[in-house]
C-alpha cells in the first residue's frame, strides 16, 4: 500500500491551481459574483461552482450544492446585507466547515459581520466598490455585428489579453494592435468581442471603458486630422477630480494631454479601444510611413505601453512604428488576415447565398477574401437574384483595380447601384440615401439629414426624398440596414433618428460618384450643409472645443461649396478665432486645438501645403500659409511646416509686400535653426533683416533682427550676437519706452546669450570640478545678478499681458540663474539657492506645457534635468533620466537637432559616472552630440563639447 507523507513539496515544485472554487453568494450580489467569476478563471480555476448559474434556485438543489462543496478545493462567501441575511448563504458555509474546508469571506459592503463569520479574518473589498463602473462604448458598438465570421482566432486573443490584465500577468500585452486593409473587419472584430466579452457579461473586472472612432470624428482630410477632440472626451471621461477636467479643457498641448491621458487610463483596470488610426499616420508614400504625425496619440500609445492596468485595443490600416520597441512585449501588433476559404463561404451562405462550394470558394478567392467585399456581395446577391451564385458574373470583379483601396467593394456597389435604379421608387429612395452619405466623412447627425431634405430639391439626389413620409423613410433605412449597407443610430427607447452612417469605403465611393459624375450638385449640397451649420451653431462667447466643431465641419462644407471666401472670413476668423487682435486667436490660446484649427485651415488649400485656393483674395492667400505653418510647427510637425513658409514667403515677395516677407523669413529661420540648419537659418534671417529694411518701419525691423542675433549666437559668434541685441533693445527703448527691455522670446533669446559663459564654467564645476577663480566668480555674480533681475521684471510685465509662453521662458531664465550662481557663487544659502531654481523650473515646464508650443519645452526638461541631477533623484518617475528621456523624445520626432545634440551632452555630463549608465554609454552619446554639432554648424556648443570630452578621458 502507498504511503503518504507529510513532507512540505520542494521549493521547485509549483502548487497546481485548484480544480474547482464554490462561490456562495445572495442572488442580490449576482452582478458581483459574475465579476469574481471571471477573476477566479483568469486565475487559473478549472471551474467555478456558481449556483447562480450551474443550478435553479429551489429546495431540491441542496444536494446539488452539497455537491459542488464537496468538489471544491476554494469556497468564496460573499458577504453583504444580502447574504448575511440569507439562510441559504448560511448552511452552505456551515456544510463547508463541516467538511473541513476553509472559507474565504469577501466582504464587499459596510453592513455588519453576520454571527457565522463572528471572529474570522475576511478580505475587505468594500472599499472603493461604491464608485460605479464607467463605461462609453456608443461609439463602436452600434457597428458589432449579429455574427462575427472567421475572427474566432483573434476574439480569443484580446480574450487572452483582458484574462492576463485581470492577473495582472507582468509583461502582458497592455496594447493589443489590429492592421488590416479597409474593410478586413477590424471594427467589426473589437466591437463584436466588447459585445460579448463584457456587454454579454456585466463588464467583469472592468473598472472602466471607453471606445472612439477616428472615422466618425471626420477623415476627409487625413494631412491635417487631429486628437483634440478625443483628447478632450476621453480626459473629462477618466478624469478623476476637477483639476483633470479643467485640465482637459485649458490650451495645454496635444502632447501633454496624452501623457496625462496615459497616466489616468492606466491607473485602472480599464479598457480603451482606439478604432480607425490611420488619419492621424503619415501615409505609406510618406519620408515616414505610418508614424503618427499626431503628438497627443503618439504620448497616449506609448505612455500606455510602458504601463497600464488594463488593455488598450487599436485599429490601423498601417502598422505603426512609433511602437516597434514595445512589439516584442508589451505591444504587440498583428495582422488581421483575409477570410479563409471556409469563412468567406459561411459567410456567403449566412447572407442567404445559395450555390455549390466549388462556386462559393471560387468567389471568395475571386475577391481575395475580401470581408466586406464579401458582404456587399452576399447581400446584393440575396436583394437582387435571390441569392444564386450564379449571377456573380454581373459584377465585373475581374476589372476591380486590386491596388485601390475598396477596388472590388466599389464594384459591387455599382453593381448595386444598378439594381436600385430598376426597382421603381423604393430603389431610388434607397439610392438617394447613400449618395447623400457621400457628403460627410462622418456620421450624418439627424438635422444636417434634414436640412439636406428641404426645398429645393436637387435633381438625381434630394427629389426623391422630397416628401417623403415617415413609414417609407423608415422602410428605406430599414432595407439598407438589413442589407447592411447602412448603420441607424436612433435614441433609446424611442424610434427618433440621431444619426447615419456606412463604412468609410462606401462613403468614399459615393464621394466619388458624386464629385465627378455631379460637380453642380455635390457644391450645392455642401453649401446647403455650409448654411445650415452657420445658422444652427450656437457656439456662445466662450465656446468649448466640442461647440465649435459644427463650425469646423461648415468651413470643411463651405469650402467644397466653393465658399472658401465666406467660410474664412465669416465662420473661420470670426467665429473660431474670434478675431486675429490681442484677444483673437481664441481657438488656440484659450483651447489649445492647434490640431482642429489645423484642419479647418487645410481646407482652404488645393494642394497641401503647396497652393491655396485662388478663390480667396491674396492677402488671405498670404496669410493662410502662415496660420497652417504655425499650426504645424506648435504640433511638433516640423519639416512639413516649411513648405508652406516658403510658399508664403513667394507669395508675399510676387506682391512687394516686404514687412510680410520679413516675418515669414524670420519665422523660417527659427524654425530652421530648431531643425539643426544653422548656417541656412542665418542666411534666412539675413533676408528678414534686408526685407524689413526695405520696409523702412521701426517695429517690422525690429522684430525680424533677434531671429538673425540668435542664429548668429547658435553658430558660435557671440560677440557678433550680442552687438546685434544691444542694437535690437535700444530699438525697443525707442518704441516702447514703458518697457525698455526685450522681453518674450527675444528677451530670453538675448539672456540665453548672456548666461552662455556662466553656463559653460557651471559645467566644468560639474564634470571637471574646476571652481572659477575669485575674480570670474565675482564677473559671474554680477552677470547672473543683472540677468535675474531682467527676468524678474519682465516677468511682471508678461504676467499682465497674459502671455503663456513669455512667462514660461521668464521662470526658465530665473532657474537658470539661480542654478549657474548656487554652483559658481560662494554663498551661505547655496540649499536656498537651489531650491528657489526648482521652483523655477517646475514652474517654466508647468508653463510650457501649457503653452502648448513643443518647440521651447525640451530647454524646460534640460535645466530641470540638470537640477534634479544635483538634487535628486537622478533615475525613476520625476528624476533627471525621466526629463531627459521626455526632452528626447520631443526632440526626436521634430527632429530638432541642435535639442537633441544637447540632450546627448546633458546625458553623458549629467551621468558619465553612475555605475549603470541609463543609455548606450557616455561615449556613444558624445559621439552623437559631436556628429550633430559638426553636421548643424551648432558652433556654440563645441567649447562645451570638448570640455566634457576631456572630463570623460580622464
Amino acid at each position: 500500500m502507498a504511503s503518504t507523507s507529510s513532507r512540505a513539496p520542494s521549493q521547485d515544485q509549483t502548487p497546481s491551481p485548484p480544480r474547482q472554487a464554490f462561490i456562495s453568494h445572495a442572488t442580490a450580489d449576482d452582478g458581483y459574483v459574475a465579476e469574481l467569476e471571471s477573476f477566479l478563471r483568469a486565475a487559473g480555476l478549472a471551474d467555478v461552482f456558481n449556483d447562480a448559474a450551474s443550478i435553479q434556485p429551489d429546495d431540491a438543489f441542496w444536494p446539488a450544492i452539497q455537491q459542488g462543496i464537496a468538489d471544491s478545493e476554494l469556497i468564496v462567501c460573499v458577504i453583504s446585507a444580502a447574504s448575511s441575511a440569507s439562510d441559504w448563504v448560511r448552511r452552505e458555509v456551515e456544510h463547508a466547515r463541516n467538511l473541513g474546508q476553509r472559507v474565504i469571506g469577501l466582504r464587499i459592503d459596510d453592513a455588519p459581520l453576520p454571527p457565522h463569520f463572528a471572529g474570522v479574518d475576511v478580505v475587505n473589498f468594500s472599499v472603493g466598490r461604491a464608485a460605479e463602473k464607467r463605461l462609453d462604448l456608443s461609439r463602436i458598438l452600434r457597428y458589432a455585428p449579429e455574427d462575427l465570421v472567421g475572427r474566432d482566432a483573434e476574439k480569443r486573443l484580446i480574450s487572452d489579453a483582458w484574462a492576463r490584465a485581470l492577473r495582472a500577468e507582468a509583461g502582458r500585452p497592455q496594447l493589443l494592435t489590429f492592421v488590416a486593409l479597409g474593410g478586413e473587419g477590424k471594427t467589426s472584430l473589437v466591437a463584436k468581442w466588447a459585445v460579448d466579452e463584457l456587454l454579454a457579461k456585466g463588464w467583469p473586472g472592468c473598472e472602466a471603458a471607453f471606445a472612439w472612432s477616428f472615422y466618425s470624428q471626420g477623415t476627409r482630410d487625413q494631412v491635417a486630422a487631429s486628437s483634440d477632440a478625443f483628447l478632450k472626451a476621453a480626459l473629462d471621461f477618466f478624469a478623476q477630480d476637477d483639476a483633470d477636467r479643467a485640465f482637459a479643457a485649458s490650451p495645454a498641448g496635444a502632447y501633454e494631454k496624452g501623457q496625462r491621458l496615459a497616466r489616468l487610463v492606466g491607473s485602472r483596470r480599464s479598457l480603451l479601444i482606439l478604432d480607425g488610426l490611420e488619419p492621424l499616420q503619415y501615409a505609406p508614400t510618406a519620408p515616414t510611413p505610418g508614424e503618427l504625425k499626431d503628438q497627443g496619440i503618439a504620448a497616449l500609445l506609448k505612455g500606455l505601453a510602458q504601463q497600464s492596468q488594463g488593455l488598450c485595443l487599436a485599429t490601423t490600416r498601417y502598422s505603426l512604428p512609433d511602437l516597434k520597441a514595445f512589439r516584442q512585449s508589451t505591444a504587440p501588433e498583428h495582422e488581421l488576415k483575409r477570410l479563409s476559404p471556409d469563412a468567406g463561404t459561411h459567410l456567403l451562405t449566412t447572407l442567404g447565398v445559395k450555390g455549390t462550394a466549388p462556386e462559393l470558394q471560387a468567389t471568395v478567392e475571386e475577391v481575395q477574401g475580401h470581408a466586406l467585399t464579401l458582404q456587399l456581395l452576399g447581400s446584393w446577391l440575396h436583394d437582387a437574384h435571390a441569392g444564386d451564385i450564379r449571377q456573380r458574373h454581373l459584377v465585373k470583379l475581374e476589372e476591380a483595380d486590386v491596388e485601390e483601396q475598396g477596388g472590388h467593394a466599389f464594384r459591387v456597389m455599382a453593381a448595386y447601384e444598378t439594381s436600385f435604379e430598376r426597382e421603381g421608387d423604393s430603389g431610388r429612395h434607397a439610392l438617394a440615401l447613400l449618395r447623400l452619405l457621400g457628403l460627410f466623412d462622418r456620421p450624418v447627425t439627424a438635422d444636417c439629414f434634414d436640412a439636406l431634405r428641404q426645398p429645393l430639391a436637387i435633381t438625381g439626389l434630394t427629389d426623391p426624398l422630397q416628401g417623403l413620409s415617415t413609414p417609407l423613410l423608415n422602410k428605406a433605412l430599414s432595407r439598407l440596414e438589413s442589407a447592411r449597407l447602412l448603420t441607424v443610430h436612433r435614441e433609446a427607447g424611442s424610434n427618433t433618428l440621431l444619426s447615419l452612417d456606412a463604412h468609410p469605403l462606401l462613403r468614399e465611393y459615393f464621394a466619388r460618384q458624386l464629385r465627378e459624375q455631379q460637380p453642380d450638385a455635390w457644391r450645392a449640397l455642401h453649401g446647403r450643409l455650409f448654411e445650415h451649420l452657420c445658422a444652427s451653431t450656437k457656439e456662445g462667447e466662450q465656446p468649448t472645443l466640442e461647440d465649435l466643431q459644427p463650425l469646423y465641419q461648415a468651413v470643411a462644407h463651405g469650402c467644397l461649396a466653393g465658399l472658401q471666401q465666406r467660410a474664412c472670413g465669416e465662420v473661420y476668423v470670426s467665429r473660431i478665432l474670434k478675431g486675429m487682435g490681442t484677444n483673437g486667436f481664441y481657438s488656440t490660446r484659450a483651447l489649445g486645438a492647434y490640431g482642429s484649427d489645423l484642419g479647418a485651415v487645410a481646407s482652404f488649400f488645393d494642394l497641401h501645403w503647396h497652393r491655396v485656393s485662388p478663390i480667396l483674395s491674396e492677402d488671405a492667400q498670404a496669410w493662410l500659409f502662415g496660420q497652417a505653418a504655425f499650426r504645424l510647427r506648435a504640433m511638433g510637425r516640423l519639416t512639413e511646416s516649411i513648405q508652406p513658409l516658403r510658399a508664403g514667403i513667394n507669395a508675399e515677395m510676387a506682391r512687394s509686400e516686404w514687412h510680410n516677407a520679413a516675418l515669414n523669413f524670420s519665422n523660417l529661420s527659427e524654425l530652421e535653426l530648431l531643425l539643426g540648419e544653422v548656417q541656412a537659418a542665418t542666411l534666412d534671417a539675413e533676408q528678414a533683416v534686408t526685407n524689413a529694411d526695405r520696409h523702412r518701419k521701426l517695429p517690422f525691423r525690429m522684430l525680424t533682427r533677434p531671429a538673425y542675433a540668435d542664429a548668429l549666437h547658435q553658430a558660435g559668434l557671440r560677440d557678433e550676437a550680442q552687438t546685434w541685441f544691444r542694437a535690437i533693445e535700444q530699438m525697443q527703448q525707442e518704441l516702447e519706452p514703458m518697457f525698455p527691455l526685450l522681453y518674450s522670446l527675444r528677451g530670453f533669446q538675448y539672456a540665453d546669450l548672456l548666461l552662455s559663459a556662466s553656463e559653460r564654467a557651471g559645467w566644468l564645476t560639474v564634470i571637471l570640478f574646476q571652481l572659477p577663480s575669485t575674480e570670474d566668480e565675482s564677473t559671474h555674480c554680477e552677470e547672473l545678478q543683472a540677468v535675474g533681475q531682467r527676468a524678474a521684471q519682465t516677468l511682471g510685465w508678461m504676467v499682465s499681458r497674459m502671455s503663456l509662453l513669455a512667462e514660461a521662458l521668464d521662470h526658465l531664465t530665473l532657474a537658470r540663474t539661480a542654478l549657474f550662481t548656487a554652483l559658481l557663487t560662494t554663498t551661505e544659502s547655496w540649499a536656498a539657492t537651489l531650491n528657489q531654481a526648482n521652483c523655477e523650473a517646475d514652474a517654466a515646464v508647468a508653463g510650457l506645457r501649457r503653452a502648448g508650443d513643443q518647440s521651447h519645452l525640451p530647454r524646460g526638461l534640460l535645466t530641470r534635468a540638470w537640477l534634479r541631477a544635483i538634487t535628486g533623484p537622478h533615475t525613476g518617475p520625476d528624476s533627471a533620466q525621466a526629463d531627459l528621456d521626455e526632452a528626447w523624445d520631443i526632440a526626436e520626432r521634430g527632429p530638432m537637432r541642435l535639442h537633441m545634440a544637447d540632450i546627448h551632452l546633458y546625458r553623458a555630463r549629467l551621468f558619465f559616472r553612475e555605475a549603470n549608465y541609463p543609455w548606450e554609454s557616455p561615449e556613444s552619446d558624445l559621439a552623437a552630440a559631436r556628429a550633430l554639432i559638426e553636421r548643424c554648424g551648432y558652433g556654440r556648443r563645441r567649447e562645451e563639447l570638448a570640455d566634457a570630452e576631456a572630463a570623460l578621458a580622464q
